[in-house]
């Protein structure tokens, strides 16, 4: 039985972080950037999406080191300038990760409030647990990548204001090269420092949406 829920762990976390990044390129195709498409990344097969780092090798030092987990696919291509719309348009294609991470928070939700309310079935029923870990991994998903962090959607959708991107224009992190060798290195150090705080809203979140849909 173990075996079953770490193989239906596994399932939801890839195929939620796919979704994730699919969300993007769909968004940004939407708006007239195709680059996401033409480079193959519409499409669930994994193997295009999976980072071997972000995919496999975080998530799992995160939940050796701290129980919860996180990960990223590699991220699908946009480009702004091809945008119709601009910086609005820009600003849906940072969040379209996010709420998608939700949007299946909730179906997985009202699934299992359904459930419970009709057929009654245990907590150790797999279908029960496969929506519970959709549920969870998602909203997991959705605060991790809301974080004003380099290389996380909240600090993409933060740089399309004036006032951040201004502020950020006075700090290292305006130097690619910087970037380029050290920004997820400051990500995930800013992320260990204030773990206690991100675990905490975490769990805020998942109580909210669990008081809010009844399960």
């Amino acid at each position: 039985m173990e075996i079953i829920i770490i193989g239906l762990y596994i399932i939801v976390f890839i195929y939620s972080v796919i979704l994730h990044e699919v969300a993007h390129g769909w968004v940004a195709n939407r708006f007239g950037d195709d680059t996401a498409k033409i480079s193959g990344r519409l499409t669930l097969n994994p193997i295009p999406h999976i980072d071997v780092f972000g995919s496999i090798v975080l998530p799992v030092l995160l939940y050796i080191g701290t129980g919860f987990t996180f990960g990223y696919a590699k991220p699908v291509p946009v480009n702004p300038f091809r945008l119709q719309g601009g910086t609005k348009s820009y600003r849906w294609v940072t969040l379209a990760g996010i709420l998608t991470n939700f949007s299946l928070a909730i179906i997985a939700g009202i699934v299992l409030r359904l459930v419970n309310q009709t057929l009654f079935f245990g907590p150790e029923n797999l279908g029960v647990i496969f929506f519970q870990l959709i549920f969870v991994i998602n909203l997991v998903l959705a605060v991790f990548n809301a974080m004003p962090f380099p290389g996380f959607d909240g600090y993409n959708f933060l740089m399309t204001f004036g006032w951040f991107s201004n502020a950020v224009r006075q700090t290292p992190l305006a130097n690619p090269l910087f970037m380029a060798k050290y920004g997820l290195f400051v990500s995930l150090m800013i992320l260990i420092l204030i773990w206690p705080f991100v675990g905490h809203i975490i769990g805020v979140v998942i109580n909210f949406f669990a008081a809010t849909l009844g399960i």
